[in-house]
């Protein structure tokens, strides 16, 4: 009879789908360190040994894992990898090794199972006939905001590579439609205070840089050159962003609506 190694040991307990996410990420790290150094060391051992023990056998499973199926599937066609994804699989191991959820987690098992429901499904299928300009003019201008925040980065990725590429409906509402997001669009949206050709001055929330090297004349007067020149990077009130030209400078910059006030030339003398 062949001897059980630690390798055959380790496969057989990382084979088991009722292992918790947990565990299992503990049982790799653990089978790592194992054929890096070719032994366990003791506590490690001793840390094995008690999981082995604990998955020995199968659990009773709790109720509830067939109605999983169909959403999971759902899941993994059209969001693969996605925190859903993630979640709904790790509940599933979860109920397959005998363990209740919490009453947070079955919120959140609810809220996926609506957003994958067959009513879902259907409107995932009318949004794509939905899409417009201003939709995907919207999409754009947030993602240019979350490009400069780090988030949203995998939606930023698709776009960045395919400029004509249209979003699913839960991607628009994710992206477009929180606070960050709507005082953004707002800002780009909202009718301009200065328009090109206006003379005005930076207000007293401008930067050291701005009013002494970027705008260095006595009054840190500008003129408008354009509106909206840039996506907003401040989720702010006022973040439209206009690109000025200093009074006797030559170079233009970028400056957000809420650090501009409206100047007055100096008079002659």
């Amino acid at each position: 009879m062949p001897r059980i190694t630690y390798h055959d040991r380790f496969a057989a307990l990382l084979a088991k789908d009722y292992v918790s996410a947990r565990d299992r990420s503990f049982a790799e790290s653990l089978y790592s360190s194992y054929k890096r150094k070719g032994a366990l060391s003791v506590g490690r051992r001793r840390c094995f040994l008690q999981m082995e023990e604990r998955y020995s056998s199968r659990p009773e499973p709790v109720a509830g894992i067939e109605e999983l199926a169909p959403i999971i599937e759902r899941i993994a066609e059209l969001d693969p990898g996605s925190w859903d994804d993630r979640f709904i699989n790790s509940v599933r191991t979860q109920l397959i090794g005998g363990r209740e959820l919490s009453e947070r987690q079955t919120d959140i098992l609810d809220k996926i199972a609506a957003k994958y429901s067959d009513d879902a499904m259907a409107a995932r299928t009318t949004f794509s006939g939905q899409w417009d300009d201003i939709m995907a003019e919207n999409y754009r201008i947030a993602l240019g905001y979350y490009k400069t925040t780090g988030y949203f980065t995998r939606q930023v990725n698709a776009l960045t590579a395919d400029p004509s590429h249209t979003p699913t409906i839960d991607e628009y509402r994710k992206v477009t439609d929180n606070k960050f997001a709507r005082k953004v669009l707002a800002g780009w949206h909202a009718e301009p205070k200065f328009v090109p050709g206006a003379m005005v001055a930076l207000a007293a929330g401008a930067t050291w840089r701005d009013r002494n090297e970027k705008c260095p004349n006595k009054h840190n007067l500008c003129v408008v050159v354009a509106t909206n020149a840039a996506i907003p990077t401040s989720a702010a009130r006022g973040c439209k962003v206009y690109k000025v030209l200093p009074v006797g400078g030559a170079q233009t910059f970028l400056i957000e609506e809420r650090y501009l006030k409206r100047g007055r030339a100096p008079k002659k003398k």
